[in-house]
């Protein structure tokens, strides 16, 4: 398997360079925009080399997994000064002031990889992955057991903001019970003038979503579950958009049944 990168830039641009440069020498590149995504991501897998142009992103590390202080590059356009106590400060680091030199980030990735043995994947963590890369803000994944829903997995909230409620009755009106019911999508494409489900408007609040999406997790026709991601900014869930979700769904139907291999699911009726 391929060593795992993960790219924090808020430039698309730069983005897209790294990612190029990166998957040509032999990396799998995640990338994002936001910290708060970056900080997502790291909770729950263990990149091989992370390169970031945000520093907050290296104090989370550094209170979270110092470990893997050692694999993270910082390219900044803040002052040298800056940089210079930043460099006192996490010596592990290899610290670059923008514009940077691609040879700086060739030898920093290939030291990292170099460094690693070869990385297992988990299904949890490609199902985090892959939400969060397509613009998730969170998400989660339920398992039907006859009337009920069991929690999964789940990323992306605060710590006990969801578990309180499950196990769930399938008949509650929220939209991934809903989804489970009627065996269908649920696109919810702004959550601000929604009104059909009041009794989650405090959570949407409070984790500062704006769009939802709930789907079914179906095998043979029959549903097992369903997979759920909110959104910081209202979605059109546009034709290709709802493709993207059903695949991630489709993917998430191997975890409803239990399976924590890495490899896709066939979602019979998608």
């Amino acid at each position: 398997m391929k060593p795992l990168a993960l790219v924090i830039d808020h430039d698309a641009g730069t983005r897209k360079l790294l990612d190029v440069l990166l998957t040509r020498f032999g990396y799998e590149v995640d990338r994002v925009a936001l910290s708060a995504d970056a900080l997502t991501l790291l909770a729950r897998i263990d990149y091989d080399f992370i390169l970031s142009d945000d520093v907050q992103v290296a104090k989370w590390i550094s209170t979270n997994r110092s470990d893997a202080l050692s694999r993270m590059m910082i390219l900044s356009s803040t002052t040298e000064s800056h940089l210079e106590r930043l460099r006192a400060e996490w010596a592990e680091v290899r610290i670059i002031r923008k514009p940077f030199e691609l040879a700086d980030v060739i030898d920093a990735s290939s030291a990292a990889a170099a460094s690693r043995t070869p990385r297992i994947a988990s299904a949890v963590e490609e199902f985090c992955r892959r939400s969060v890369t397509s613009g998730a803000k969170s998400g989660l994944i339920l398992r039907r057991a006859g009337e009920r829903m069991e929690l999964v997995t789940a990323f992306g909230y605060e710590p006990g903001m969801i578990e309180a409620f499950f196990p769930l009755s399938v008949n509650e009106p929220y939209p991934i019970c809903v989804s489970v019911r009627q065996g269908r999508p649920v696109w919810l494409a702004s959550l601000a003038a929604t009104s059909d489900y009041p009794l989650l408007a405090a959570v949407w609040q409070k984790n500062e979503s704006r769009a939802l999406a709930a789907l079914p997790l179906l095998r043979e026709g029959a549903v097992i579950g369903a997979a759920g991601w909110t959104f910081r900014e209202p979605q059109r869930f546009t034709d290709a958009d709802q493709r993207t979700w059903l695949a991630i769904a489709d993917f998430g139907a191997g975890i409803a049944e239990g399976g924590n291999s890495a490899q896709p699911a066939t979602q019979a009726g998608a």
